[in-house]
């Protein structure tokens, strides 16, 4: 069974989650990006509020043939309780028949709506096999732990 891990990332968390999960389940890795870079400023402002209402943003195109996989796995951050935009323009790229599976990452916010979202996806003509909100950390927090513990551990050698 061919894999694909298809992922928007803004900030790296979703990036850092989607090459993990492409790891372990043997998958391809390709990132979706919107054609118009957004600024930090434009996600944090507009960003929620489009995510809510469902709006697709133009993406890059995609430059795999997701109809060569049998299982595709979509990955996205949650803005303001909703998949990110972007997640909505790789929704509609889908081909028919295929087991998808959705994972929205949030260090901080809920996810809303999911069954909701669920339908939504399955209406594309896929079937939604496995929904989850994975908890991110921020990365920097992360590698400044890892720093200390890799420094904490090289006195203790000594």
């Amino acid at each position: 069974m061919y894999t694909l891990v298809a992922y928007y990332s803004f900030t790296g968390r979703t990036h850092y989650e989607a090459k993990r999960m492409a790891e372990r389940v043997g998958g391809e890795l390709y990132e979706v990006r919107e054609q118009k870079r957004r600024s930090l400023y434009s996600a944090y402002l507009f960003g929620p509020s489009q995510a809510r209402r469902r709006k697709y943003v133009v993406v890059e195109p995609i430059a795999v043939n997701m109809e060569d996989y049998d299982r595709i796995i979509i990955m996205c951050p949650i803005w303001g309780g909703y998949p990110a935009p972007a997640f909505n323009s790789i929704v509609r790229e889908l081909p028919v028949g295929r087991e998808v599976e959705i994972y929205l990452t949030s260090d901080s916010g809920q996810a809303k709506g999911l069954a909701e979202l669920r339908r939504r996806v399955e209406l594309q003509g896929v079937h939604v096999t496995h929904m989850e909100v994975i908890k991110t950390e921020d990365l920097h927090k992360r590698d400044r732990r890892r720093r200390r513990r890799m420094r904490d551990e090289g006195e203790q050698e000594e």
